[in-house]
């Protein structure tokens, strides 16, 4: 594949010695990405000047820079009905794409639409996610709109119904797109989820691209492992490669892999088991570089 391949900095948290950002950066750089994926709390909390520092330093490492995280909680949510919640959610959201911009991120993603790991509020739950879907969408025509604007194209990302319930599948994640009716809003595919939702991986991700909103895409394994090609896979990475290059798509292909059962999102994406010792800082390295290896060469 020919795309910019990435990485995400969620991949390094729970070594052991913790790490920081700007060693992060030196080892996602060492592993030959070419992307960078940020998540929020890299750099939210930094002052103006830490994040023009924090940019310099990924510019100079000759990385481009997606972020993924949108950080909505129940006071902040644009899938509420409560006017308060929903509101400070659309104010969030314009927030972190402002934030984006300032980082020179084209592309910001995460879950827009609603809370991570939730479920319906309710035994209704056709009603909940209909009035659910409807308030995000209101949400965000605003949010695309503020977007439009940033020149920071929003990532609807699709996730698996253990995560969230509003949109798990291309096709209504399409949906939703086309409500919300702008061109700074796509949508963000990840081979992980679509693993457990879609029929076919490649054909979702062809419609998505012929319908104009494949934004970009995540890769990882089945068990979020990142894909080397030294071990069979059920996941057919030669037809997602050959359907990538028939329809032409250009853009990052970013992996997101969760290995370290330690790591302070561990929990939150019920990683329960050892896949990789904490300390083989070296080694992570090695399998990052073995990855983009692998997935140019497809």
């Amino acid at each position: 594949m020919k795309n910019q391949i990435g990485l995400q900095t969620a991949y390094w948290n729970g070594t052991i010695p913790e790490l920081d950002i700007f060693q992060i950066i030196d080892l996602t750089k060492k592993a030959n990405m070419d992307i960078i994926e940020l998540k929020a709390g890299d750099f939210v909390s930094f002052t103006s000047e830490k994040r023009r520092e924090l940019r310099k330093y990924i510019e100079d490492a000759g990385l481009h820079i997606t972020i993924n995280g949108t950080g909505l909680r129940p006071e902040r949510d644009v899938s509420s009905s409560d006017p308060v919640s929903h509101e400070a959610g659309v104010k969030h959201l314009c927030h972190m794409l402002d934030l984006s911009a300032e980082m020179g991120a084209k592309l910001f993603s995460g879950i827009p639409y609603g809370l991570w790991n939730t479920r319906p509020d309710g035994e209704n739950i056709a009603e909940i996610k209909k009035i659910r879907t409807e308030n995000a969408i209101r949400g965000l025509r605003r949010v695309a709109r503020h977007a439009e604007k940033t020149g920071v194209t929003l990532c609807l990302e699709i996730v698996n119904r253990f995560e969230q319930y509003t949109a798990n599948t291309a096709e209504e994640g399409i949906t939703m797109c086309e409500a919300i009716d702008s061109d700074a809003c796509k949508l963000l595919l990840d081979t992980f989820h679509m693993n457990i939702e879609e029929d076919y991986i490649p054909d979702a991700i062809r419609t998505t691209h012929e319908k104009g909103y494949l934004g970009y895409i995540h890769l990882g394994e089945s068990n979020r492992r990142i894909p080397t090609g030294k071990k069979k896979s059920n996941i057919d990475w030669n037809a997602i490669s050959k359907t990538i290059d028939e329809i032409g798509f250009e853009g990052p292909l970013v992996m997101e892999p969760f290995v370290l059962h330690q790591s302070s999102s561990a929990k939150s994406i019920s990683l329960w088991r050892k896949m990789k010792e904490a300390d083989d800082i070296e080694g992570l390295v090695n399998d990052a570089a073995t990855g983009v290896k692998y997935l140019k060469n497809l």
